[in-house]
C-alpha cells in the first residue's frame, strides 16, 4: 500500500510530491512513474521530474496559480487507483561481465563470498526496472540487485567509466550511458550504445522499462 505523497512547495514556480518508504519501494516507484506519465500529458506543467520516491513538478507562476497547481495535484492522488500502474517494455542488455570489461568483479567477488560465475548468475537472474535517469546523459538507475551484490561506491571515483559499463552502487545496479568519471563498482559492459544524441530518439532507455541482462561472450552482442 503506498501512503499518500506529501506536496511541498520548491521555490515560487514548482512542487514537489514526496512519498514516504522505508527504502526502496517497487510500489512506490510504479506509482511515481504512472503519475508522471499523467502529469506529462498535462500542458499546465512546465517539467516533470521523476526519481525513486518524488515528482518534481514546475509550472508557469504566470498562467498557473501556486493554489491552483497545489489543488491539481491533490485531485490527481485522490483519484489514482493502483490499476493505473503501466507495464514498461523488456529490453534486453547483453553484458560482458568480468575481465577488462568488469574491473570491479573480484572486489564483489571477494565481498560476497562467491565465484564469477556465482555473481554473474545472481545478478542476471532477475528482472529490474528502470527507476530513473540521471546524472549524465542516458544514465540509467535501476531498482535493487541481489542483496549479496550489494557494495558501496568507491572512495574515490575512477576518473574515466567507458560509456555502456554496468555497475553497482550500494543497492542499485546502473548503466552508465557515456564514458565519465564514476565511482560505481563496475562489473561489466554493454556494447549498446546506451545514449547517441545524434538519434531521433537520444535515450535507449527510458524510466519505466524493464531490463534483463544477459550474459555475453565477445562476438555475441546484439544492438
Amino acid at each position: 500500500m503506498v501512503r499518500p505523497p506529501q506536496i511541498i512547495p520548491y521555490g515560487d514556480s514548482a512542487l514537489l510530491m514526496q512519498f514516504m518508504s522505508d527504502g526502496y519501494s517497487r510500489d512506490v516507484i510504479r506509482t511515481v512513474q504512472a503519475m508522471s506519465s499523467e502529469l506529462r500529458a498535462d500542458p499546465d506543467w512546465i517539467e516533470v521530474v521523476s526519481g525513486y520516491d518524488s515528482l518534481l513538478l514546475e509550472f508557469d507562476p504566470l498562467k498557473l496559480d501556486p493554489v491552483a497547481a497545489e489543488g491539481k495535484l491533490i485531485n490527481l492522488v485522490n483519484g489514482f487507483k493502483p490499476g493505473q500502474v503501466p507495464t514498461g517494455r523488456l529490453v534486453e542488455i547483453p553484458v560482458y561481465y568480468g575481465g577488462k570489461d568488469g574491473p570491479d568483479m573480484q572486489l564483489i567477488m571477494d565481498a560476497a563470498g562467491l565465484g564469477e560465475s556465482e555473481v554473474i548468475s545472481l545478478h542476471s537472474a532477475r528482472e529490474y526496472l528502470v527507476c530513473m535517469m540521471g546524472f549524465i546523459p542516458g544514465f540509467a538507475f535501476l531498482s535493487a540487485a541481489h542483496d549479496r551484490l550489494y557494495h558501496p561506491r568507491h572512495e574515490t571515483p575512477r576518473g574515466r567509466v567507458p560509456a555502456g559499463s554496468v555497475g553497482i552502487g550500494g543497492w542499485q545496479t546502473g548503466i552508465y550511458g557515456l564514458e565519465s568519471p564514476g565511482g560505481w563498482q563496475i562489473i561489466g559492459r554493454t556494447d549498446i550504445t546506451i545514449f547517441d544524441a545524434t538519434r531521433d530518439e537520444p535515450f535507449y532507455l527510458s524510466a519505466g522499462d524493464r531490463v534483463k541482462f544477459v550474459p555475453a561472450t565477445r562476438g555475441s552482442a546484439k544492438g
